[in-house]
């Protein structure tokens, strides 16, 4: 299990690097008791829970959701929080 944590953390930081993933820290605007699949510990991984992640151009299915789809992630057990752009609105820097 650690090891497919790890991995996912990994493929995030490439997805980062490569553009296709923003980072996001939770804010006030987060119910620390809306991600129940996962259980509050998932908020205490690391200070940067969840990603935006955005497939790139003409490779939407390497991310299993289309290109102008936008998908928060828990980081640590990879469940799909929202694919809402209204849940966090204050998000920074969203990548179009």
């Amino acid at each position: 299990m650690e090891h497919t944590r790890q991995h996912m953390h990994d493929l995030i930081d490439h997805l980062v690097r490569a553009g296709n993933a923003v980072r996001y820290h939770p804010s006030s605007a987060v119910d620390p008791f809306w991600h129940q699949q996962g259980g509050p510990e998932c908020f205490l991984e690391r200070p940067i829970d969840f990603a935006v992640a955005r497939a790139a151009p003409g490779q939407p299915e390497d991310l299993g959701f289309s290109e102008d789809e936008d998908r928060i992630h828990c980081l640590r057990c990879w469940t799909v929080i929202t694919g809402s752009d209204h849940a966090f609105p204050e998000f920074p820097g969203r990548p179009r």
